[in-house]
């Protein structure tokens, strides 16, 4: 049965992607130039996307609309169509990736942000970078954690890209991602999306979903956390201990 589901969704896979690869010839060279349609297309295009891997959502909370930028626990590479087929947003990714085939074309594209990690003066131009794409009312999601977590709680998080919006009348949504073991029996983080940061993980990764009839993933919305007059390490722990509240729930 594996092998028959990936025998089917395999090309419907490569011809989307084409697809995609396509339509983006058409967005503007510029983020700042960016419509309502583009993130419309963005999202729509993820939403195909997961449902040829066959994931289905179960959304609790609801996205915030007042929100400007929103964190979430990272756990694979999917987390990315999980959100953006939801959310009208642009993301902040490692420079890596912006030289992957097709995966670093569609990001650059569409309005991704890249930085370089361990560099102080990178971290600067991407603070500079965020304020812009607020001014022009964007909504940016990153992983503070820098890096792929264990899906069970949040490691520490990176705390300089939050004084992009320290002391502003902003508004930041935390978000927590879980991949169950056995939906909706046993909500536990499942090890089948454990995977690290590179490129063939990403690839296996995308074989598995493709394999299995149907994956299940729970995206929980949480409350909204105001940045006025709170500081970096503030928001920080706030968002933090929000995610891992979420995350220790969905044990239970």
């Amino acid at each position: 049965m594996s092998i028959i589901l990936l025998l089917l969704r395999l090309p419907i896979l490569i011809v989307h992607i084409l697809v995609g690869l396509f339509t983006i010839i058409f967005f503007p060279r510029e983020p700042k130039d960016f419509k309502n349609t583009h993130f419309k297309i963005m999202m729509l295009w993820m939403r195909y996307l997961s449902s040829i891997l066959g994931i289905k959502v179960d959304i609790r909370g609801t996205p915030d609309q007042t929100a400007n930028l929103f964190v979430s626990n990272h756990v694979t590479y999917l987390d990315i169509i999980i959100i953006n087929k939801l959310l009208p947003v642009n993301f902040i990714a490692k420079e890596e990736i912006s030289s992957w085939p097709i995966i670093g074309r569609l990001a650059s594209k569409t309005g991704t942000l890249f930085i370089r990690r361990g560099n102080n003066l990178e971290s600067t131009k991407m603070i500079y970078e965020m304020e812009e794409r607020f001014k022009l009312n964007n909504k940016i999601v990153f992983f503070p954690e820098g890096k792929i977590g264990n899906g069970k709680r949040v490691k520490k998080f990176h705390y300089k890209l939050f004084k992009s919006i320290e002391n502003k009348n902003l508004n930041i949504q935390p978000i927590a991602i879980r991949y169950p073991k056995e939906y909706p029996k046993n909500n536990n983080y499942s090890e089948l999306v454990s995977t690290k940061s590179e490129k063939g993980e990403m690839i296996s990764l995308y074989l598995k979903f493709l394999m299995k009839r149907q994956s299940h993933v729970i995206l929980v919305f949480l409350d909204k956390v105001p940045t006025r007059d709170c500081e970096t390490e503030t928001i920080t722990n706030v968002l933090a201990d929000k995610i891992n509240l979420a995350l220790d729930d969905l044990n239970s």
